[in-house]
């Protein structure tokens, strides 16, 4: 079995074999949220403020297809990766296979739920008569890409999960790529709008599924597809594992209505559009978080399948003293370059540029908090007990954010509303530092 991803004792655990295998997840991470935040500078560009806040309007519908594509890809790769460092390669494929299946077949069936009700789903999520126009398009773009927006993610995860987080980011680098080039030239050249954005996401997305498919044809190191005596109930325990990344993804949905229901109520279309900046940033400071998180998850999947706890420990004090010192990089990273980051979406001196900064300087308190909170969710996940880490993230996602999002505003507005996030954070990272203690080991 190669070292690379199955470390054989903990002496052979180093600081540089780890960040080799983080590293290219990281930077899938980050890549990732630098193409979706270009896609928001082209559109607010391009387009228009009232482009971009319908498609933050539809987002709830991307994070639902999303969060299908995730619970499989997240639960079902780290039972994978615990089944390959137990030698259980058949198990894993298996798991592999169940997964694309029931991802596949429940993606279907909600996208055409939400393709017959569209209509009235985007008047709920807030659209109006300055963006349903665009809301409709976008929306119908996504829900009939279906395929490849699962595909891919699965792809990536089970990728990376083989032992190949390069190729991992490779896959996201190509996609992204392609999607870049086709915004400038579906909207800058060609004038395509809202519709020009989603194209090309969708494009990009199929170039990746198209990749991922090859590196299962010729390049698979541990993982081979199993298509025979699949079994409902490995799906289910996959799903079950990866249930926080689903509560995650509809969290966000739910919440997203929220902020852009309050933001519409306290100022306007601009409202909505300075939460779609906040949205769209979020992703770039976050995704150090999720990188680093999700780029370990396999090497502590691995550990734990072979029964090696002393490994596991060791790369959690290394993640532990991460998230101790990253954060506050984070905030201060955040707080300086707000006014350059929220000058690509926003004229200086408007209405829309000064709403978003203050709320990126007061949304970006949460940063110093959701660290710990995203790598605890990861890291239960990564051990197979989805069900405890669907806690942690039902707690900071939604129902303490949700919480704030309805009572901050009442007392402070605006600032109300940004404030939600950062204080559902600090109580949820509470509750994580209290509670961090090893699962049993694996029998």
């Amino acid at each position: 079995m190669n070292n690379q991803i199955i470390f054989a004792s903990e002496k052979e655990v180093r600081f540089g074999k780890v960040l080799r295998f983080i590293l290219p997840t990281y930077l899938t991470s980050l890549f990732n949220t630098l193409y979706t935040i270009v896609d928001g500078i082209f559109v607010s560009q391009y387009v228009g403020t009232n482009a971009l806040a319908a498609i933050n309007i539809v987002y709830p519908i991307v994070n639902i297809l999303t969060g299908i594509a995730l619970v499989f890809a997240a639960g079902g790769s780290a039972m994978a990766a615990i089944s390959i460092g137990a030698q259980e390669k058949k198990q894993a494929g298996q798991a592999f296979s169940i997964c694309m299946v029931l991802a596949l077949g429940a993606g279907a069936a909600v996208s055409l739920l939400m393709l017959l009700l569209l209509p009235q789903l985007l008047v709920f999520l807030g659209a109006t008569s300055p963006t349903i126009s665009d809301c409709r398009i976008y929306a119908v773009i996504w829900l009939a890409g279906l395929p490849v927006v699962i595909g891919k993610e699965l792809f990536s995860y089970f990728i990376r999960a083989d032992g190949s987080p390069g190729y991992s980011f490779f896959l996201a680098v190509a996609g992204g790529a392609a999607n870049i080039v086709l915004d400038y030239l579906f909207i800058a050249r060609m004038g395509m709008g809202v519709f020009g954005a989603g194209l090309a996401t969708i494009l990009g997305l199929v170039l990746s599924f198209s990749l991922g498919i090859l590196y299962f044809l010729k390049y698979k190191k541990h993982l081979q597809p199993v298509w025979k005596n699949l079994q409902l109930k490995v799906g289910l325990k996959c799903a079950l594992n990866g249930s926080s990344e689903f509560i995650d993804q509809l969290a966000i949905a739910i919440t997203t209505v929220v902020f852009n229901r309050t933001a519409l109520s306290l100022a306007g279309e601009n409202g909505i559009a300075a939460v779609s900046i906040i949205m769209y940033l979020q992703f770039l400071f976050i995704g150090v978080y999720f990188g680093y998180s999700m780029g370990i998850s396999p090497l502590l999947s691995y550990a734990y399948g072979n029964n090696n706890w002393k490994i596991c420990k060791k790369l959690e004090r290394y993640s532990y003293r991460f998230f101790a010192s990253a954060p506050v990089f984070m905030y201060a990273l955040t707080y300086i370059s707000a006014p350059f980051a929220v000058s690509f979406f926003a004229p200086s001196k408007t209405e829309v540029y000064f709403l978003a900064l203050s709320g990126m300087r007061l949304y970006g308190i949460g940063y110093l908090f959701s660290g710990l909170n995203i790598f605890t969710a990861i890291r239960l996940t990564a051990y197979g007990k989805g069900h405890l880490s669907a806690v942690i993230t039902f707690l900071r996602s939604f129902f303490l954010l949700l919480l704030f999002l309805l009572l901050l505003p009442i007392i402070w507005g605006m600032n109300g509303m940004w404030l939600a996030m950062p204080i559902a954070e600090a109580m949820t990272a509470f509750l994580c530092y209290k509670t961090r203690s090893a699962p049993p080991q694996r029998r």
